[in-house]
């Protein structure tokens, strides 16, 4: 009997930290009306869309949940806030990952992302192990065991960031067709094996072309359609091999406002079908080890035609052909400026409370994840943290350290201007990590200050960082943020 074709669609689900890092609470966002906040509207167009997508057949109305089909990441930062306000959209992430993997042998849909969003290759090392321990340390605390693969932000990748994926113990990463030398042309998803040194990662290849259709062109207006060229593009490839398709995971309700519906009429459609086969990546690896190989010969990402620069330079990526990027360059050394007053801060106070300081705020993660008395206990306990004091200590430590990650957010370069909701989200979150370092060092609120006067804006009535920044501060110290 021929073996059939593998199709993986890949969802990856992300928001910013939007919430006041003082308060907990997301403002008022007005453009995201009639909803109070794009999370609520996105919320409700996606994330709950794909946990209770309706289809119809006839006059029967068919209910199911999109994600026992995906394979997909969902950011920390977003599970953080669905959490608590997303319940029902939490729930059903969790026991989509629970019923695939009875259904796959143990390897689940959900995969992990790096925590905050941040682009790995423009991290140094020490931050870079971070992100990718937060992030692991996150999934485990919500979907009760460790990921085998990673989303990488952007998949933004070099040689660097596969060695600190694959030192993490992950066994897989996506990437692009176009994003390195694979030993074969082609469509499928390869796997494909990164070797340096005695560090080992497969790599499964998504279609670039067909993953840029589902998300910029009406490929999902019908979803017999859509079903339609996936197992076309699938049974072009030869028996055994798999078709992988990845996207952000709010095109399939919120991009497209059928989205979900239509995803999961596909869904069933090709569950019907005995030529192909949906699955997930961890299942698909498990009985297709590597057969080909990879190599990472620069910097790129998923989202920018000149390697990573988007995140650090006026590279040409923009939304507006006539708006200025040079923005880009000093917001990105003012906010590592913060990250690295912040590490020093860490490394200079943290040693003395713990047995390993490096290995606890490593691990801190979980405690993002849960604040409970009893998860506080056994890890302090297990850390050997000398007393009540030095645990109130970390605590305030582990905060900024997770501030100061979040000011790094990718999203805050992404777009044509800092003076947007995602560009104040990073200096937020840089403006609570100045405030926690400054109870243990002097404030560098000044040369933070200095700098973020270099950062213009696009914008008239914006300015410059620094004049965002304090109107920031000072709108959260009268509530109204």
């Amino acid at each position: 009997m021929t073996e059939p074709r593998y199709i993986i669609i890949h969802g990856h689900f992300y928001q910013p930290p939007r919430e006041s890092p003082w308060t907990g609470i997301i403002a008022n966002e007005t453009s995201a009306a009639p909803f109070p906040n794009w999370n609520e509207r996105i919320l409700s167009e996606c994330y709950n869309a794909n946990g209770q997508a309706q289809m119809m057949e006839g006059t029967v109305v068919y209910i199911r949940n999109n994600y026992e089909a995906l394979s997909f990441n969902f950011g920390p930062t977003l599970c953080s806030w669905l959490q608590s306000h997303g319940k029902s959209a939490y729930r059903a992430i969790r026991r989509a990952d629970e019923s695939s993997r009875r259904r796959g042998d143990d390897h689940g849909n959900a995969i992990a992302q790096a925590y905050s969003h941040s682009i790995l290759p423009l991290l140094d090392a020490r931050d870079r192990e971070l992100q990718i321990a937060w992030g692991i340390q996150d999934f485990a605390g919500r979907f009760g065991r460790l990921p085998e693969g990673m989303w990488l932000p952007e998949c933004a990748v070099d040689s660097e960031t596969l060695s600190a994926v694959a030192r993490g113990g992950i066994a897989f990463v996506m990437l692009g067709d176009d994003q390195g030398r694979f030993s074969r042309p082609g469509r499928d998803a390869g796997p494909f094996l990164w070797q340096k040194d005695n560090l080992k990662l497969a790599i499964l290849r998504f279609d670039r072309s067909l993953s840029g259709s589902i998300a910029f062109s009406d490929t999902l207006r019908d979803g017999a359609v859509f079903a339609a060229i996936l197992a076309d593009h699938a049974l072009a490839l030869p028996p055994g091999q798999a078709l992988l398709v990845a996207t952000d995971g709010e095109t399939f309700g919120h991009h497209k406002r059928k989205g979900a519906a239509e995803l999961a009429r596909a869904i069933k459609l090709l569950e019907q079908r005995g030529d192909v086969l949906v699955a997930n990546c961890g299942e698909y690896l498990a009985t297709h080890p590597p057969t080909g190989s990879f190599e990472s010969d620069f910097p790129s990402a998923w989202s920018c035609a000149h390697g990573v620069e988007r995140w650090r330079s006026n590279c040409g990526c923009r939304i507006e052909p006539h708006s200025n990027q040079d923005w880009r360059g000093p917001l990105r050394a003012a906010m590592d400026f913060v990250r690295g007053h912040c590490d020093t801060v860490y490394e200079r106070f943290a040693p003395p409370l713990v047995a390993d300081s490096w290995v606890a705020l490593k691990e801190a993660a979980r405690l993002f994840v849960d604040p409970s008395a009893a998860v506080h206990e056994e890890f302090f306990a297990r850390h050997r943290a000398k007393d009540e004091a030095a645990r109130e200590q970390l605590l305030r430590l582990f905060e900024m350290e997770r501030a100061a990650q979040a000011a790094l957010t990718s999203c805050a370069w992404f777009f044509d201007d800092f003076g947007g909701l995602e560009g104040r989200v990073a200096l937020r979150w840089a403006a609570r990590a100045v405030e926690l370092a400054a109870e243990l060092m002097p404030s560098v609120e000044p040369e933070v200050l200095q700098q973020l006067r270099a950062v213009r804006s696009n914008r008239r009535e914006i300015g410059d960082a620094a004049t965002l920044y304090l109107s920031i501060k000072a709108r959260e110290a009268r509530g109204s943020v």
